[in-house]
């Protein structure tokens, strides 16, 4: 009997043209799974970078960190920018303001993980820098303008019109509480304008000093016991309308305003 010639025995996979078709179909079905494999990728990819995805991750790191010291703590309202995060903390299951959240400020590591460094109500451009936050990223975390930040800094200085605001000399100061009496304190600032005006006069910059913030760090009192006269130290920071930070420390002493003497970093004024 003769050899049976229709068409559709040509398509057994065994025969040359089978076998080309079933190769055919394995490589599309191969490529189409690779295909759907880089689409799936793709859109993983794409979501963790995309803002929302960012935002995302940035409230995971947030949350983490605020959770190392508070179990129950809840991050929201994340922004990320220049290794410092800002964001709000609540516990849901507090009875206090921490139930409605707080200001809370991280520092961001390379990996992206994060450490609770303060929290409080509110925080003033100072504080901000205290805690190494330049006023350029300030502004881009509280989505305000640098020019406002600047102005802000001044407000909270009590700069204005050129002269020097001077913060925290209200304070109690170590050793034994002591406090600068208001004499005392106007003959002091004058004496410390006085020198600053000579410091803005010699700076290159258009950054000068306008304020001068007391700690009650690095304070003093030491009595010559042959004169019974006192000298009180104070550390202090002389802020810049740039938001530069330096320490300097100041000392007075005691007795007739007329022979009082004044210095700045050990050199009279």
């Amino acid at each position: 009997m003769p050899p049976n010639n229709n068409n559709d025995s040509n398509d057994n996979q065994y025969t040359s043209g089978g076998y080309d078709k079933s190769q055919l179909r394995l490589v599309l079905i191969i490529g189409a799974v690779f295909v759907l494999a880089c689409i799936a990728v793709f859109a993983i990819v794409s979501h963790v970078s995309s803002p929302q995805g960012k935002q995302d991750k940035n409230t995971q790191s947030a949350t983490a960190a605020a959770k190392k010291i508070d179990p129950n703590a809840k991050a929201s309202n994340v922004k990320v920018y220049g290794g410092f995060a800002l964001a709000t903390v609540n516990d849901p299951t507090a009875n206090s303001q921490a139930a409605s959240g707080n200001t809370t400020i991280f520092k961001v590591n390379k990996d992206g993980s994060m450490v609770q460094i303060a929290e409080g109500s509110s925080f003033g451009p100072l504080d901000l820098l205290g805690l190494g936050i330049p006023l350029a990223t300030q502004a881009k975390l509280t989505g305000t303008s640098l020019a406002q930040v600047k102005q802000n800094l001044a407000t909270e200085c009590s700069a204005s019109n050129g002269a020097v605001g001077y913060l925290g000399f209200d304070g109690s100061f170590s050793p034994g509480q002591w406090q600068v009496d208001a004499t005392t304190l106007d003959l002091l600032t004058r004496k410390v304008s006085s020198a600053i005006s000579a410091l803005n006069a010699k700076a290159a910059d258009s950054s000068p000093i306008i304020c001068v913030d007391a700690s009650q760090k690095g304070s003093n009192v030491t009595a010559d016991k042959s004169t019974f006269i006192s000298t009180y130290t104070l550390q202090v920071r002389f802020v810049t309308s740039d938001g530069t930070l330096t320490t300097h420390v100041i000392t007075f002493t005691n007795g007739n305003p007329r022979y009082r003497t004044y210095t700045l970093d050990g050199q009279a004024i």
